[in-house]
């Protein structure tokens, strides 16, 4: 049947980690777990992120300036000066800053594989970490990434309801640190909701429940970013099971990642469109809305708030759930059948 899943030597590791320390344990009690690991993970990302922007206002001539002139009078601070900075640095933000935002998304990584190693007794394997037939993976993931991100941005093309135009100053230097960021943004977010939350609820549940609620929290956890919205929510979420069965059937989480990676970095670096509600980035084109088509572009949130996005997700969670289970990567005991049968409950 389409939505049955094989089981791989991936899933199959995570289950076996049962039999060595867990207690049962409730799906309320492994999100709740779950929301902890994450907020842990985030503070190093806050403390980096933060770091970066301290160094950037104290090399600023305009914040050294305001400085100077407190101490000269006295440490009276002169409120409307700091009031009118910080509207301007706020706007100005270094790219440099967005790097080190996204690139510290890799304390993600460190957090799923410490916390299921020492906690759950698992291996990083059955988080996807599979060292069979990493390059190729990674690579058609990219592929596969920059073929899908197109789809909508061509679709926003031809309706007319964005107009791209070259950048006007392109620094080579700057988008390449943003791929390398997003390389570590991409892995560390699949690491953590799929190598971590869809593997650690797939041990006790059924397969598709596993699939869906990891697929909610990961929309839930964008929830706080600008303009996001009922469309950019489903989206994610399809994102998110389009991820879930992607990676099931490859049996590690490599190409899953370079997808992410790409999806996001050719969305704001190469077409110019805003990343999830993020501030744009340096890229290779300007995406601008014409004020029309903001349904299908996403608008200011980007091209996953648009129903452009929606229809390629849908093809693409179709495509994987009729694309073969990785043959190498089948438990054992998992029977290599033609016929497909459904999951039991």
């Amino acid at each position: 049947m389409l939505y049955y899943i094989k089981q791989t030597r991936m899933i199959k590791s995570a289950k076996d980690s049962l039999l060595l320390s867990d207690r049962p344990q409730s799906l309320f009690a492994e999100l709740m777990v779950f929301i902890l690991v994450a907020m842990i993970c985030s503070v190093p990302q806050s403390l980096a992120s933060s770091a970066v922007l301290l160094i950037i206002m104290f090399n600023d001539p305009a914040y050294l300036e305001i400085i100077a002139n407190a101490i000269k009078s006295g440490g009276n601070v002169d409120a409307e000066a700091i009031n009118k900075y910080v509207d301007d640095f706020t706007q100005n933000i270094p790219s440099i800053y967005y790097v080190v935002m996204l690139a510290s998304a890799g304390f993600m990584i460190l957090g799923a594989i410490i916390y299921c190693k020492k906690f759950q007794k698992r291996s990083a394997f059955s988080l996807g970490f599979n060292s069979n037939g990493f390059f190729p993976e990674y690579l058609v993931g990219l592929l596969i990434g920059f073929v899908m991100i197109s789809l909508p941005t061509l679709i926003c093309y031809l309706t007319r309801c964005v107009v791209f135009m070259p950048s006007d100053s392109i620094s080579p230097l700057m988008i390449a640190l943003f791929f390398v960021a997003f390389i570590l943004q991409g892995m560390g977010e699949e690491a953590l909701f799929r190598g971590y939350l869809l593997t650690s609820l797939a041990r006790r549940n059924n397969i598709w429940i596993a699939i869906i609620v990891s697929s909610l929290m990961f929309a839930i956890f964008h929830g706080g970013n600008a303009e996001f919205s009922l469309i950019a929510f489903i989206n994610i979420t399809l994102f998110g099971i389009f991820a879930s069965v992607f990676t099931l059937k490859r049996g590690n989480i490599w190409g899953i990642s370079a997808i992410h990676s790409m999806w996001n970095f050719a969305q704001g670096n190469i077409f110019g469109f805003r990343v999830s509600g993020n501030p744009e980035l340096d890229s290779l084109l300007t995406a601008t809305n014409q004020g029309f088509g903001s349904i299908l572009s996403g608008a200011n949130f980007g091209l996953e708030g648009g129903l452009g996005a929606t229809v390629v997700l849908l093809i693409a969670i179709l495509c994987a759930l009729l694309m073969p289970t990785k043959e190498s990567e089948l438990a054992p005991d998992e029977p290599k059948r033609d016929s497909e049968e459904p999951l039991s409950l």
